[in-house]
């Protein structure tokens, strides 16, 4: 009887609280979301290579937790990024490429973009590529 009385407690907090844990249930993560990024150019004497994990926000990315912040607001989608349109650029032509493989909660990812300049880059996807 005792037992039954605690686990109907539980149920119900569990409930109350917006989550439902069933005892012997394990509960569900969240889907991965884990890209390997690259900058190239050919100015630049050396490419930039990192790795981005968020859910949660992982990697040797410098800026994991704002990077996948910045994903969040596109759910994923990059080519939706407009992060930082508050900042002017100058018109260089000195074109990076920004590229991204990996999945974004749980689904295969592939973005890859040429920027005039870093700059530009950077406007558009805020710290994502920031590596």
């Amino acid at each position: 009887m005792f037992a039954k009385l605690t686990r109907r407690v539980l149920l119900a907090s569990a409930l109350i609280a917006g989550t439902a844990v069933v005892p012997g249930v394990a509960t569900a993560a969240p889907p991965d979301s884990a890209m390997r990024l690259t900058v190239e150019s050919k100015v630049l004497t050396a490419n930039k290579f990192g790795e981005l994990k968020c859910h949660p926000a992982g990697g040797t990315h410098q800026h994991a937790a704002k990077a996948c912040e910045e994903l969040e607001k596109v759910n994923g989608d990059f080519t939706a990024m407009q992060a930082n349109l508050s900042k002017a650029c100058t018109m260089e032509y000195q074109p990076v490429t920004a590229k991204i493989e990996g999945k974004w909660r749980g689904k295969d990812v592939s973005y890859t973009q040429t920027f005039s300049n870093s700059c530009t880059m950077q406007v558009k996807t805020g710290v994502v590529f920031d590596l």
